[in-house]
């Protein structure tokens, strides 16, 4: 399985999971840009193609900050400072399990390196342990998981606000000119 594979397979768990109501019509989009839109415009095509234009949706919106992809990139991240390659497992729940044990046995060995490796994902800024991602990655709809998604939305709400921007999609003003 590739590394691209995988890292689609854990975007997809993630999506299914915190996916809206409201992005039906995006997919109907993006699935008939793709080319695999039916002639009703549901979106009808495989499994994996529309798999892959949610994910694409979602990973590319330009309407705001995508909580999902910064956790799967989150994910990839942590695997990379351990030397673990996602591809390498058949589930998310495998290559948790094996950064994990990673995570345990350095913490053996030097604390102060996990600390290093917290404050490189930037998890200290997100005010959320190493553990704690570990855990979500097993885990995502576990308390964990619920904690990462919280400190994400959090942070993606202090960058948009941070910027001068409010989280959302641009709005024309009164006389139908966009910008702020």
């Amino acid at each position: 399985m590739s590394s691209l594979s995988a890292l689609n397979n854990a975007a997809l768990l993630v999506l299914q999971q915190q996916r809206p109501q409201s992005a039906v019509a995006e997919d109907s989009l993006v699935a008939g840009i793709d080319g695999v839109s039916s002639s009703d415009g549901s979106g009808s095509g495989s499994p994996l193609m529309q798999a892959q234009a949610r994910i694409s949706g979602s990973m590319f919106s330009v309407n705001s900050l995508n909580i999902t992809a910064m956790k799967v990139r989150l994910m990839e991240r942590v695997g990379k400072e351990f030397g673990i390659d996602q591809g390498d497992y058949q589930s998310l729940f495998s290559y948790g399990t094996a950064v994990k044990k990673a995570v345990e046995a350095l913490k053996q060995k030097s604390a102060a390196e996990i600390i290093a490796i917290e404050k490189k994902l930037g998890l200290d800024q997100l005010g959320v342990s190493l553990d704690t991602l570990v855990n979500a990655i097993i885990d995502p709809q576990g308390s964990d998981g619920d904690r990462l998604d919280a400190a994400l939305s959090k942070q993606a709400g202090d960058h948009a606000k941070g910027e001068g921007k409010a989280a959302g999609p641009i709005q024309p003003d009164e006389i139908g000119l966009y910008g702020r």
